[in-house]
Parts: structure tokens; C-alpha cells; sequence
């Protein structure tokens, strides 16, 4: 009896120790299990709320900057040149490219999208059309250096469109063209071929989606050169987008058929559309009545804004159901004799929502064909006096307000 209880204790501890490892094996588990709980909750709580679906109502101080973020400006001038007598002055003086806008760069960079008609070739080409002297034709570019001007206005949207940009044949113009694409400075109007020249330029700010055509009537006109040219781009030929004719109506009219085919493809894929046309009578402030009823029908075609230049004198602004036509804007910078030639306006256009809610003309001078200057008091009264003349002959209201045109948009 003694011998066998014995022979139970060895068995019975063994059994308690065996126990105790299954009871510890157990609670090491249920813990382990605990812990991966807590694990998969904390991950579940850090990821994005996208994944989980929260919704969340802003606060008011956010709504207010969004909607601060929805106005966009535009900034609009004339004519650039920066060759000629402009450039030769600067060297003359041992000014570099920039000083012409030393005192409106603030005013322009302010705009989202500042857009000037860059009247001439960036280039360092020599061989050109004949000159005036010859029989032919004024012909101008800017030096490659000049294109330091351009960047330090801040321009970002170029026409091209017009009856220079090939004066140095189309050598000339393809160094424009890798310039301003080297530099991410959007344009349109010309191009190496009738399908470029036609595309759509679009700059996209603040989710705004700005759109611009560019188009001029000097595309026809055969230039005297070794050879002669016409500046008109076709299939497998540089040049610039035309603004046809109809030449069936005699006297010919412009024919708006090609422009507004041009702007119903391209409406849909932008928020405001801008219309660049060079055209117009040079050296004048009349407006035709023929450019009046085209402009009125770009504008009923989808158009937002009419950007004109071509004749170096500002004309009279119209608005026409609520949007701009600026039939000239005049030279911004260049170096004809006229006093008219060397006064001008920059334009900002205020869209809140996508709705041209602001528009405003503030008058400037170019000094010594070398710098743009901002008039104010007595120096702006005979620019201010004579454009609201010539804007109200075309029934815009208009006031001024801070040596500057206000515009009624609404």
C-alpha cells in the first residue's frame, strides 16, 4: 500500500506540471489575441479618411478661401516690340531687357493669365524680307537676349498671329517657337503648319481653364523677299492662322464660317474662351462697322473675349452682352514717333466663378520708346478723357474711378 502511494506522487506532480504548461500555453494565446485586436483597431483608426468614409462638413473659414481661389485675373496689352529703335536705345544706354518693364512688372504679374501680341520673331536669323527701303516692308524681330524682357514681365500667353512674325521667313519663326516652348510660354497663331497654327492655346489656373484662338488678315498679303512669301500656313507650309475672307460679297467681308466651326470644337473644353484677332486699320481709333457685326458674331459663336491689335492706336472698347471687345490695344511697347503710338492701357479682366465680374483699363506711356510707365493725375487725363469718348460712341458704360476706366460688365 505505502509502496504504490508512492508510486502515485512521482505521477500526480507530473500530471500538475503538464497542466500548468497547458494553462500558461493558453493565456499566452488569448493575450497574443488581444493584442492583435488592438492592432487591427489602431490601423483601421490611421487610415486615410477616403477609406473610411467619413464625411466632413468644412469649416466656415475654409469655405471663404475656396472661394477666393475661384477668382482668376486676366492681364491684357498691346503690341510688344523690344528690336529696333527700342533695343538700340537700351544697348545705347547699357540698359538690359527687363528696364522697359521695370515700372508696370507688378501691375502685370499680377494676372493669372497675362497675354501680349508679340509683334516680331525672337531670333538671331539675318536673312529676311526686303526691307522698306527696297520696295518692301517694315521688317522687325527681337534679339535672343530680348526674350529676358518677356520672361521678367511674366507673360504666359503669346499671339503670334500676325504681319511680322515671319519677317525673318520661317528660320525666324520656329526660333520663336522653341523659345517659348523651352520656357512653357503658351501661344498660338502660328505654327509649322495650318493645324498648328489653328490649335488651341490653354493655360490652366486655379481650376480655371483659359482658352485663346488667334487669327489675323494679313495672312494673304505677298510680302517682296528672296523669295516673296505670304504669311498664310497650309498643310505642309509654316505660317499664321488666317481670318478668311468672303470674297463671293463684293465689297469681301470677313467670313466668319472657319472661325466659328474653330470655336463650337473647342468651346466645350474650356471654362472662357479668348479670340485674338489682328486686324483693323493702322495708324486710326475707327472702328469699321464690318469689324463691329464680326465681333458680335464671334461673341453669339461662344467667344468670352474679343483681344484686337494691329493699327498701334488704342480704339474704343465695347461690351456686347456682357463681354469685352477690345478692338485695338494699341502698342504696348515700341518706338514709332506718334504720341498716340506710345499710349496705351493694361486691362485686367476679374472672373469670380467663371464670370467676368470686373473690368477695368489703367492708362500707361512709353518714355523715350524705352519704358512703360502708369500715368496718373494730370498725366493720364487726355488718355482717360479720350477713350471713355471713344468707348462710349460704341454704348459702353464707363467711369473712372482711381485714375482708372471702369467698365459696367453686367
Amino acid at each position: 500500500m505505502r509502496k504504490g502511494f508512492l508510486i502515485l506522487i512521482p505521477l500526480v506532480i507530473c500530471v500538475a506540471v503538464l497542466a500548468g504548461f497547458i494553462f500558461i500555453y493558453n493565456l499566452g494565446i488569448t493575450k497574443e489575441n488581444e493584442h492583435s485586436t488592438v492592432a487591427v483597431i489602431k490601423q483601421e483608426e490611421t487610415k486615410p479618411r477616403s477609406q473610411i468614409n467619413v464625411v466632413t462638413t468644412p469649416k466656415p473659414e475654409a469655405s471663404k478661401e475656396l472661394k477666393r481661389d475661384e477668382s482668376l485675373k486676366i492681364v491684357a496689352v498691346g503690341d510688344i516690340l523690344l528690336g529696333r529703335g527700342v533695343g538700340s536705345r537700351l544697348k545705347e544706354q547699357k540698359k538690359d531687357f527687363t528696364y522697359p518693364f521695370k515700372q508696370v512688372a507688378d501691375l502685370l504679374r499680377k494676372g493669372d493669365v497675362i497675354f501680349g501680341n508679340l509683334e516680331e520673331p525672337i531670333t538671331d536669323k539675318t536673312h529676311s524680307l526686303t526691307g522698306i527701303k527696297e520696295g518692301g516692308k517694315w521688317v522687325l524681330k527681337n534679339d535672343v537676349a530680348a526674350f529676358e524682357g518677356i520672361k521678367y514681365a511674366g507673360f504666359n500667353l503669346l499671339n503670334l498671329a500676325n504681319n511680322h512674325i515671319l519677317d525673318y521667313y520661317e528660320d525666324g519663326l520656329f526660333d520663336t517657337l522653341d523659345i517659348l516652348d523651352k520656357s512653357g510660354i503658351v501661344y498660338t497663331g502660328a505654327g509649322k503648319n495650318i493645324d498648328q497654327a489653328r490649335k488651341l492655346a490653354v493655360i490652366e489656373k486655379k481650376g480655371v481653364k483659359v482658352g485663346m484662338l488667334s487669327y489675323t488678315d494679313m495672312s494673304e498679303v505677298l510680302y517682296k523677299g528672296n523669295p516673296p512669301l505670304r504669311f498664310k500656313a497650309e498643310n505642309n507650309k509654316a505660317g499664321v492662322s488666317p481670318l478668311e475672307y468672303d470674297f463671293s460679297i463684293k465689297p469681301a467681308k470677313y467670313d466668319y464660317k472657319a472661325m466659328e466651326q474653330d470655336i463650337k470644337k473647342v468651346r466645350s473644353s474650356v471654362d472662357i474662351l479668348i479670340v485674338s484677332l489682328h486686324w483693323g486699320q493702322e495708324e486710326s481709333f475707327d472702328v469699321l462697322p464690318e469689324q463691329i457685326n464680326f465681333a458680335h458674331h464671334i461673341i453669339d459663336s461662344g467667344a468670352d473675349i474679343i483681344l484686337g491689335h494691329h493699327p498701334h492706336q488704342f480704339q474704343g472698347i465695347e461690351i456686347y452682352k456682357g463681354k469685352p471687345i477690345v478692338y485695338s490695344m494699341g502698342n504696348f511697347i515700341f518706338d514709332q514717333n506718334d504720341p498716340e503710338n506710345q499710349e496705351s492701357f493694361i486691362l485686367e479682366f476679374e472672373y469670380n466663378n467663371k464670370k467676368l465680374s470686373d473690368f477695368s483699363a489703367i492708362p500707361v506711356r512709353t518714355i523715350q520708346k524705352t519704358q512703360v510707365v502708369p500715368q496718373t493725375g494730370k498725366s493720364a487725363e487726355s488718355l482717360l478723357n479720350r477713350e471713355m469718348e471713344l468707348s462710349k460712341k460704341l454704348s459702353s458704360e464707363c467711369t473712372l474711378k482711381n485714375d482708372r476706366i471702369v467698365f459696367g460688365v453686367n
